[in-house]
C-alpha cells in the first residue's frame, strides 16, 4: 500500500485534472435517499460503477445483490459500467459471478470495450507496447499486442490497461521513454484509484496524468468519464427509454457523476462504501462544483 494515496489525495488530484475531464452541466441541489427503492419511480435504466456500488475490492457491498434483483423484478434495465479494462470484456463476466451477481455478459460494459472498439478504427501497423496483468490475455485487441518493454523503439502506441504491476519508478521509465517516442498513448482505465477494504489501489489514469504533466505524452482515455464508455452503455440499453430516464450510480464525484452527467443521464452519488466513504461528501461537491441528481449511503 502507498500510504499516501487516500481519499484527500484522489479528491485533490482529480481536481487538478478537471480541465482535462469533460464539461457537464448540473442540478442546482441534490435530493437525499435512503436508497434505490426510493428512486424506482424516477427510472427506467440504472447503470452502475462496480468498485464502490457493487463491491469494495473481492467483496460485495451487503443487499446489492438484492437490490439489483427488485429492480429487475420491478422491470428496470440493468448495467454495469465500470473502468476495470484488465480483462477482455468475455472474462468480466466471471469476476462479478465470483461475487455472487448474474449479470449477463451484454449487461456489463467495461471500459476495454470502448479501447478495442477505437484499436479497430486504428489499425495500427506495427506492435503496440501493452502494460497488463502479468499473465493476462491480449488477444482480444486487434493489434499486434505485446508487454511494453522500455527496451523496444518500435512501438506503434502504448496501451496501458492495468496497474497492477506498475509503480512510479516503471512511470518514470515509462516517461521518459514518451519523451523519446511520439506514439498514441492509449488508457483502458481512467481511474485515479480504485477503494478497496482498508486503503486504495493507484489506477491508470493517475499514472497517464502524471505523464501529461510531464508533458511526456497526451493521453486519449477510454471509460469514465469520458464519452465513449457512456455511449457504448447508452447503445446496449433498449432505444426508447430516454437519457433522462438512466440513472448512473456511482462513489466518485469526477468520473461517474460528472460523466453521467456530461452524456445527459440523472445521476445518483452512493456515498458509505467508495472514494468518498471517509470525506465530507456535501463539501466536495461544493468545492468541485460537482452535482449529483440524488445522493444515497448505499444501494
Amino acid at each position: 500500500m502507498n500510504t499516501d494515496i487516500d481519499a484527500a489525495w484522489s479528491f485533490r488530484r482529480y481536481q487538478e485534472i478537471l480541465p482535462r475531464l469533460p464539461e457537464a452541466t448540473f442540478p442546482l441541489g441534490s435530493h437525499q435517499a435512503e436508497s434505490l427503492a426510493e428512486l424506482s419511480d424516477h427510472c427506467d435504466a440504472f447503470v452502475f460503477d462496480a468498485f464502490g456500488v457493487l463491491n469494495v475490492g473481492e467483496t460485495t457491498i451487503p443487499s446489492a445483490i438484492q437490490r439489483v434483483a427488485t429492480l429487475r423484478d420491478a422491470g428496470k434495465q440493468v448495467r454495469v459500467l465500470t473502468n476495470a479494462a484488465s480483462l477482455p470484456p468475455s472474462l468480466a463476466q466471471n469476476k462479478f459471478e465470483r461475487l455472487g451477481y448474474d449479470f449477463t455478459a451484454n449487461e456489463i460494459i467495461p471500459s476495454r470495450q470502448a479501447l478495442v472498439e477505437n484499436l479497430k478504427q486504428r489499425n495500427f501497423s506495427g506492435p503496440c507496447g501493452c502494460i497488463a496483468m502479468a499473465g493476462a490475455p491480449l488477444d482480444d485487441l486487434p493489434c499486434d499486442a505485446v508487454p511494453f518493454d522500455a527496451m523496444n523503439d518500435d512501438y506503434a502506441a502504448i496501451i496501458f490497461l492495468s496497474s497492477a504491476d506498475w509503480d512510479l519508478d516503471k512511470n518514470r521509465v515509462l516517461t521518459e521513454w514518451m519523451r523519446k517516442h511520439s506514439v498514441p498513448f492509449l488508457i483502458g482505465n481512467p481511474d485515479l484509484v480504485a477503494p478497496r477494504k482498508d486503503d486504495f489501489s493507484m489506477e491508470p489514469g493517475a499514472y497517464a496524468h502524471d505523464i501529461a504533466d510531464a508533458s511526456a505524452g497526451d493521453p486519449e482515455f477510454f471509460g469514465k468519464p469520458f464519452g465513449n464508455a457512456f455511449e457504448a452503455a447508452i447503445a446496449s440499453l433498449p432505444s426508447d427509454i430516454p437519457r433522462d430516464r438512466m440513472l448512473m450510480v456511482g462513489d466518485t464525484l469526477h468520473t461517474d457523476i460528472l460523466g453521467g452527467a456530461a452524456a445527459g443521464l440523472k445521476t445518483c452519488l452512493v456515498t458509505g462504501h467508495g472514494v468518498l466513504r471517509d470525506l465530507d461528501h456535501h463539501a466536495c461537491i461544493e468545492v468541485s462544483g460537482i452535482v449529483p441528481d440524488f445522493i444515497v449511503p448505499t444501494i
